[in-house]
């Protein structure tokens, strides 16, 4: 077939044939572009969020993790570095929990909460640099799961209170020592 052909057929092919080719070859191209953009939007995205917070006199805390995405995610590994530990004789919790979670499917906006920490003179040890790391991949195929790395500075996360208001724990505990002092007062004068 091309053996018959002369330059002015040759050049009436590549004119014709050179960017059909081309725009073809584009076409597949975007699409496959397009295909993983469009994956990697409803990709899952699960994180884990601390929730301090005092209500009716007792301190909480709660560690939460929730699957921000758009299709399910199964977790793979949590690690928690350092670890949590509770203080003298506030072992009834296990506030590390996630860290046993292997091939654990999470849907979309699902949350799991785990209480850490309960109780009027409840704590754990907070440090200032708490490391997460989650591997999690998604319901579709990915040769590499994803992997979420954060910190978290526990010393100075807010504590949200009963009312609302987000203060720093040193209030309360002034408040306290304030009440218990007038409750002094009050016992004294009566």
């Amino acid at each position: 077939m091309f053996k018959n052909f002369n330059t002015e057929n040759w050049l009436s092919f590549l004119s014709i044939g050179v960017p059909v080719i081309v725009s073809a070859i584009g076409f597949i191209i975007s699409l496959v572009l397009s295909h993983f953009a469009d994956r990697n939007k409803s990709r899952p995205v699960i994180l884990i969020s601390l929730k301090k917070y005092h209500k009716n006199g007792f301190y909480n805390a709660d560690l939460i993790i929730k699957n921000y995405g758009q299709i399910i995610g199964t977790i793979i590994s949590v690690e928690i570095n350092p670890l949590y530990k509770p203080l003298e004789g506030n072992d009834e919790f296990e506030p590390n929990g996630f860290t046993n979670f292997k091939n654990f499917p999470l849907a979309p906006g699902q949350a799991i909460t785990t209480m850490i920490a309960s109780g009027t003179s409840a704590k754990l040890i907070e440090t200032h640099n708490r490391n997460f790391t989650i591997k999690y991949k998604p319901d579709f195929f990915k040769i590499r799961p994803y992997t979420e790395k954060y910190s978290i500075d526990e010393i100075n996360y807010p504590t949200r209170y009963g009312d609302g208001n987000f203060t720093l724990e040193k209030r309360v505990e002034e408040l306290t020592n304030n009440l218990e002092k007038d409750l002094e007062l009050l016992k004294q004068g009566c």
